[in-house]
């Protein structure tokens, strides 16, 4: 009864969070159908998160669509003002039709530009409409959950009634939230989760390294690449954002991944070198199929690249065994679960190459400013062999980088309701303390021109573009 008479999600935002906030209100006395009760809420988010984006999507096509079709009727234009300057012997009643007719076409292209902008603005109405009835239904879930999560006064610990509704949204994650691509903010709901309690986001980190499985593939694992490579990308940006996790659980992700890489290049470098082994010249310019067949190894890749870029302070400390000083980094001891990164960093499979390019670059200027590693000389490689690593274009691995690059779960929220439950326990991006004019002089190396936004990617980096 409840699904059949359940909203539809074009309905007001009013009308679905009084109906999804009595609904949820039926659990206190019908906790037998608590699971699909749970699951049709979180179905519905989703929908209209993933609706969202492909609102968003379609505005920003519009609006280059928009951009194109200016720059088409000022060169006609320009055309057509050249023609009638250089026909200087055209008979006068000749000019004033041709006159005419330019009129009649500029008042065309002027009706045709209005129609744009109309149907843009539309748009843009439309999509604020849905960001704010997501917000709605996403703070009434979070709102829920807050009044759920009770501590236990005898043993100061979540109580039971809490863990058992913890692990009901981990199994609903998994089996709801994890196969949906361009879902942006309905896994919050699991992060804000994860915050309460140690233990819960140590068993969201299991369960994710759980869905990762072994890096040899066999003929017994169900799980699929696609759902490997969600899972990898929830791990990092849940690593590199979550406030509340502490250094040894952060050190604990890093080396599960790393050893996982290792792992995984190990048997690749066991494999017939007739049909497997490239040089890495070959490796940079390997077609699409050979990167698609890596593409689990290249999203673990990413996923340790993107945690040290925001979590190196984790993984560093002084030889003093205390809190490192930024502007001393050159005596900084790195963490024995980073051993191994070098590795896969400089190995034939070149992740470098496949990784978001934001990832790379900005993972590069990281590791040189903490004096960890040296790789700008792989990006340079990568730049010569297939094109500027900045431009997807350029790569023939266009598929598999759309995918690594648009998938970071856990980017900044920016609904502005919800996101009160979460900016206490979300961490934002730090610049490194030194300045990186200084540390790239230091290595010798020119600054690529369209490097300077790298930052700013890095930073915002997004399923889709922030909500109007």
């Amino acid at each position: 009864a409840l699904a059949e008479s359940w909203p539809f999600r074009a309905i007001r935002a009013n009308v679905q969070v009084v109906y999804v906030r009595n609904v949820l209100r039926c659990l206190e006395y019908a906790g037998g159908v608590r699971r699909e009760v749970l699951q049709m809420v979180l179905n519905h988010v989703l929908q209209i998160d993933v609706e969202v984006q492909v609102e968003l999507d379609d505005l920003e096509s519009d609006e280059e669509s928009e951009v194109e079709d200016t720059g088409v009727f000022e060169f006609e234009d320009e055309e057509q003002s050249d023609a009638k300057d250089g026909d200087q012997s055209d008979a006068k009643d000749d000019e004033s039709e041709e006159s005419g007719s330019d009129s009649d076409s500029d008042s065309d292209s002027e009706s045709d530009a209005d129609s744009v902008t109309s149907d843009l603005g539309r748009a843009r109405y439309n999509a604020k409409k849905t960001v704010a009835k997501l917000d709605a239904l996403m703070s009434t879930l979070l709102t829920w959950l807050e009044r759920h999560c009770h501590v236990d006064e005898q043993t100061g610990e979540m109580s039971e009634s809490t863990s058992r509704l913890f692990l009901l949204f981990l199994d609903l994650f998994d089996t709801v939230i994890l196969p949906t691509f361009k879902s942006r903010y309905t896994q919050f709901v699991l992060f804000y989760f994860s915050s309460q309690n140690a233990e819960y986001s140590d068993v969201f980190l299991g369960t994710m390294v759980g869905n990762l499985g072994e890096p040899m593939r066999s003929a017994h694992d169900r799980v699929s690449s696609v759902t490997k490579v969600s899972a990898a990308a929830y791990l990092g940006s849940f690593v590199a954002r979550a406030k509340f996790l502490t250094p040894s659980v952060v050190r604990s992700v890093v080396g599960v991944l790393v050893q996982w890489a290792n792992t995984y290049m190990d048997w690749y470098e066991e494999q017939d070198v007739q049909s497997v082994v490239r040089t890495y010249a070959q490796a940079l310019g390997a077609p699409q199929a050979e990167i698609e067949r890596h593409v689990v190894f290249f999203a673990v890749s990413q996923a340790i690249l993107y945690m040290f870029c925001f979590r190196w302070r984790d993984l560093a400390e002084s030889q003093s065994g205390g809190p490192i000083v930024e502007t001393e980094l050159d005596s900084v001891c790195w963490c024995t679960e980073l051993e191994g990164l070098q590795r896969i960093v400089f190995s034939r499979l070149n992740p470098l190459h496949a990784c978001a390019p934001a990832v790379a670059q900005q993972f590069a200027s990281v590791a040189s400013q903490t004096n960890f590693m040296f790789c700008y000389a792989v990006l340079q490689q990568n730049r010569r062999t297939n094109g500027y690593a900045g431009d997807a274009t350029a790569s023939p691995d266009l598929a598999l980088r759309n995918k690594l690059d648009s998938f970071f779960p856990f980017d900044p929220m920016a609904l502005p309701v919800s996101r009160q439950f979460i900016d206490g326990i979300y961490m934002e991006w730090q610049d490194v303390g030194d300045e990186p004019d200084e540390l790239d002089q230091r290595e010798g190396r020119d600054i690529p021109e369209d490097e300077a936004g790298v930052m700013e990617q890095i930073v915002s980096m997004s399923i889709s573009p922030v909500p109007p």
